[in-house]
């Protein structure tokens, strides 16, 4: 068998493997979940395959894809890795400007979309992208609006007749996996970043096959595990750890609708891992430590506060008798919320709070904290689930070197790390240096040899009067108040540090409620003098250990919540730092005594 370091190795690998019928994707409509095997899959892989044929697609040409996570995605990426084509992803939440530059820098000839709203963004631009062949979208759609025979119906392309045995479509695609090394290039990845414009990140078969083989080493996954998939594939950490390894070990993947309903999917799909970022952990966990305020049982309520503060406290011990009893009145009702089965959380896309992860750990649901960028495949650490660290991001995977700069800048060497960015040589050349990858991150290694993230170099603040902040360090801190959905710390070039805060608008109602503050509107309480002194009191208490230069000192409450469709939030949930500054300069500036 043929041993290259390929993504369509380990797929023909899976298929021998696991068989055609084997059900790997589950997709939600009308309340009711289908499913999709190996031989659907291929037969659908194989008449996309033709299709690129047909448009006259030749090696290293470039395919777009801009969809939420579905089978048509992964059908689409597979047709290109097969054929040597290179894919595209693309966020759906990026506006039409955004989508023009990644289209003409890559310089795609077919644009892959899944709705009628995606391919009026793509079309409005088409006219300007002469590189563009034709826009295939996933859905039948009404194309009156499109008068264009270069608008083609992704359904029409799978409905055409097989005229081959799912035998044959086997060996073909064994065949065309022959013909591919690791060397190739297999995607090029647009960080969206908090700053600047996209770059894009190529990655070939041997930057995420050495990945996912070390991945493996670590989480010990197979057919008996379900995934429920909800960050999106156009980020490489959930395309590599929620897609491909799951794949891979033989997993099915559920993919969750939208956001909003993963509380709901959860029970419904009872997945064993999921992929996930803080923001979720932390969304959870400050709803569960508000619940009690409903609750009217006042016996049921001193329990359930009870039951929070063992877990708490139990640093992953569950032997206690005090445990035992907390689990069967309290904890395994919270785990029936998640769908009952879940293994571990695998936690990424930005720092983990500590207390939220032993939390998570002490109601029995492990919490499983890694770390990793776009330019290393992602993934370069990971706690093992019997070995697991919280605070520290684990220990680096197989095959992975780490070391440190004077400043403790983390340098990464290895299989993982990317070939470069696209037509952006000069910037390769100063990321890159004799095989080792400039992270912009700061870190140490603890005496045990977990690697500990402690700040992004370039996120590192100097105030007015010469001193460094870690903005990231503070937010965290105000963030633990629980009542806060996003903090955005200032203070680059200023004389004291301030804050723009949106808070959570159910949770501070109920704190204005609980200390008797009167409103007629939202807009009303967050104005109110009242509560922001109240603010200000928490604010004080979780910043007393700071030096006197990095507490906050002033904050703004903001009406508007921060999204990734109006930009202020990557799709990982950070806060696009610079961004934000820009879209409330007035309000900063107020801070400043300056308007």
């Amino acid at each position: 068998m043929h041993k290259e370091k390929t993504l369509t190795h380990l797929f023909i690998k899976h298929l021998e493997e696991r068989g055609l019928e084997k059900e790997i994707f589950f997709t939600k409509e009308d309340d009711e979940y289908y499913s999709v095997n190996n031989r659907q899959l291929i037969q659908k892989i194989y008449n996309v395959i033709k299709f690129f044929e047909k448009q006259g697609l030749k090696e290293s040409d470039k395919v777009a894809i801009i969809s939420e996570n579905s089978v048509e995605w992964v059908v689409a990426d597979f047709a290109c890795m097969f054929l040597k084509l290179i894919s595209i992803p693309i966020y759906t939440s990026l506006s039409v400007s955004q989508i023009r530059y990644i289209l003409e820098n890559s310089e795609s000839k077919i644009c892959f979309v899944s709705n009628a709203l995606l391919l009026e963004k793509v079309f409005k631009i088409k006219s300007e992208l002469p590189q563009l062949k034709s826009i295939v979208v996933f859905k039948n759609i009404s194309t009156d609006k499109f008068k264009d025979d270069q608008v083609i119906h992704l359904p029409e392309i799978l409905n055409s007749i097989i005229e081959i045995s799912d035998e044959e479509i086997f060996d073909y695609l064994k065949a065309l996996s022959l013909r591919i090394s690791g060397k190739d290039l297999l995607t090029i990845i647009y960080t969206s970043g908090t700053t600047g414009v996209p770059k894009g990140v190529i990655l070939s078969h041997r930057n995420i096959h050495s990945n996912i083989i070390a991945c493996q080493k670590v989480l010990t996954i197979d057919e008996n595990d379900t995934f429920l998939s909800y960050l999106p594939y156009s980020h490489s950490y959930e395309r590599t750890a929620g897609y491909y390894l799951a794949l891979f070990c033989g997993a099915k993947i559920y993919y969750a609708q939208n956001i909003d309903t993963i509380a709901k999917q959860l029970a419904e799909a009872k997945p064993t891992i999921v992929i996930t970022v803080p923001r979720l952990l932390d969304k959870i966990y400050n709803k569960l430590l508000n619940s009690s305020e409903d609750m009217k049982d006042g016996l049921k309520k001193k329990i359930f506060l009870w039951a929070i503060d063992v877990a708490a406290k139990s640093k992953g011990s569950r032997s206690s008798l005090k445990w035992k009893i907390a689990d069967k009145l309290v904890y395994k009702k919270i785990r029936e919320k998640t769908g009952g089965c879940i293994r571990f959380f695998v936690s990424g896309g930005g720092a983990l709070n500590k207390t939220v992860g032993e939390f998570f750990e002490g109601v029995g649901i492990p919490t499983i904290e890694g770390y990793g960028l776009t330019e290393t495949s992602p993934v370069v650490s990971v706690n093992k689930p019997h070995e697991n660290k919280y605070g520290t991001v684990g220990k680096p995977l197989d095959g992975v070197e780490i070391k440190f700069t004077n400043e403790n800048e983390i340098l990464i060497k290895g299989d993982l790390v990317m070939e470069g960015y696209y037509k952006d040589e000069k910037y390769t050349n100063e990321i890159i240096k004799d095989g080792w990858f400039f992270t912009g991150d700061i870190g140490e290694m603890d005496n045990e040899g977990y690697l500990k993230i402690t700040d992004r170099k370039k996120s590192l603040m100097k105030t007015s009067g010469g001193k460094y902040v870690s903005p990231t360090h503070i937010e965290d801190l105000l963030m633990g108040l629980g009542y806060f959905e996003n903090v955005s710390v200032i203070g680059d070039e200023r004389m004291y540090i301030t804050a723009l805060i949106v808070p959570d608008k159910t949770l501070l109602t109920n704190f204005a409620k609980k200390n008797n503050i009167s409103f007629s509107s939202y807009n009303e309480l967050i104005n109110d003098n009242s509560l922001k002194k109240l603010i200000q009191r928490d604010i004080d208490a979780v910043q007393k250990d700071l030096a006197s230069y990095e507490k906050v000192r002033k904050f703004t409450l903001l009406e508007k919540s921060f999204s990734i469709e109006h930009g202020e939030l990557t799709p990982t949930m950070k806060v696009k730092r610079k961004f934000v500054e820009e879209e409330f300069k007035d309000e900063i500036e107020k801070m400043y005594h300056k308007i």
